[in-house]
């Protein structure tokens, strides 16, 4: 079996990689509970027309970035590419779409076929929010103060970016403008370009193509086009960020790259990931839910990238606890019903039970290796006089301690 690796995209995670990942993770579990939000899970397996129809079908995730199979059936499914569209689904398909305020969260595996690069794995991992059901600029600003919590307990340095599409009215007036300025520059771009920017004009705005973005840096931006009830929400949005104290740029360039978007959008970047600097993103979809079959019902969230915040946090060298070692193999049980009792005394405590046959010279070696503050050495005179002599590798001393004292010294 000599094609025995990792998919292209899809690493292996271990060591450092995933300790930082899950660092990430209970970061973000923390803040989502701290805020009353409720976890959703989704499968990670959906029907492909679920994102034709929301993130629509001019997308560069239906377009080139699905994971698209045909089942025995011949349904045409797909690994989800992102958490929003699934979950949406879930509550239609759940009868969940009642008024009432839902906050949810969700965490796991993405999926998206693109050619992997720094910033950019085809199997990814997200954690997201929605808050389904308020529609007003107070649910805008309770969703940034979570992406906003998460990224200063991880110590990320942020910028926040802002801005505001407008509804379905002011954007079609919107593509409209952009296509008659697109048409005006045709001889700006080939004709499979030309005709995808036609068909989606608004992905134009922040594309990183140097070519669209010299051309398109002339036409007006969104504001020109929305209404006076739009340009008061967004200000609402605004004032209520600078009472609150937090700082964020205006980005009329920022649009985001799903169809569903309407209203606010945002993005937390950071400076040290290069090109794909966006960790944070999301904003209002107001009527996904109701173009996917449930009710008109406002929402707004985000997804963030575990892995790409993975990258630039700091972790701490935190010490292990205990290192229980052996003077003969014969000893192993015994060290190991010490360590049990331990671990039933401070469920908090890491302990290592060595279960190796190197001497003792090479155990205390290895605890001072992988980190451990105490080593503890049971051999026969530990189990006839169960007095336990501790060793406290960072400060070089020794105590000698009954069980009873030896459960309390490890009590907190």
């Amino acid at each position: 079996m000599k094609d025995l690796k990792t998919i292209r995209g899809m690493p292996d995670l271990y060591d450092e990689d995933i300790e930082r990942i899950v660092l990430v993770e209970n970061t973000c579990l923390e803040v989502f509970k701290s805020f009353n939000y409720k976890e959703f899970r989704t499968p990670v397996i959906e029907n492909k027309s679920l994102f034709q129809r929301s993130a629509g079908e001019t997308s560069d995730i239906v377009q080139k970035e699905v994971y698209e199979f045909e089942d025995r059936n011949g349904e045409m499914l797909c690994l989800r590419p992102e958490g929003t569209a699934g979950l949406v689904r879930a509550l239609i398909t759940n009868g969940l779409t009642s008024e009432e305020i839902k906050k949810l969260f969700y965490i796991g595996p993405m999926f998206r076929y693109e050619r992997p690069q720094k910033g950019r794995k085809r199997q990814f991992f997200q954690a997201g929010v929605e808050l389904v059901g308020e529609g007003t600029s107070k649910s805008d600003v309770e969703v940034l103060l979570i992406a906003k919590t998460i990224l200063e307990k991880l110590g990320v340095e942020y910028c926040l970016e802002i801005n505001y599409l407008g509804g379905e009215k002011s954007l079609d007036s919107y593509r409209a403008y952009l296509r008659e300025f697109l048409q005006a520059n045709k001889a700006c771009f080939d004709e499979k370009l030309y005709t995808r920017l036609q068909r989606n004009p608004v992905r134009a705005i922040d594309s990183k193509d140097e070519k669209i973005k010299e051309v398109i840096k002339d036409a007006k931006d969104i504001t020109n086009f929305l209404n006076e009830d739009e340009k008061i929400a967004f200000a609402e949005t605004i004032e209520a960020l600078d009472m609150l104290q937090v700082e964020y740029t205006i980005n009329t360039n920022l649009v985001r790259g799903m169809d569903y978007y309407t209203g606010t959008v945002f993005e937390f970047t950071v400076d040290s990931l290069g090109a794909q600097n966006a960790v944070i993103g999301g904003g209002r979809y107001d009527n996904l839910i109701e173009e996917l079959g449930g009710k008109k019902l406002p929402a707004i969230g985000f997804a963030l990238g575990i892995d790409r915040l993975s990258e630039i946090i700091a972790i701490e060298n935190k010490n292990n606890d205990i290192f229980i070692g052996c003077a003969e193999v014969k000893s192993i049980k015994y060290a190991q019903y010490i360590s049990n009792k331990l671990r039933l005394n401070n469920g908090d405590l890491v302990i290592e039970s060595y279960l190796g046959n190197a001497n003792v010279s090479k155990q205390l070696k290895k605890a001072n290796s992988l980190g451990f503050k105490f080593v503890i050495i049971i051999g026969q005179e530990e189990q006839n006089t169960k007095i336990f002599k501790v060793k406290n590798l960072k400060e070089e001393k020794e105590l000698s301690l009954n069980e009873k004292e030896l459960m309390e010294f490890f009590n907190g």
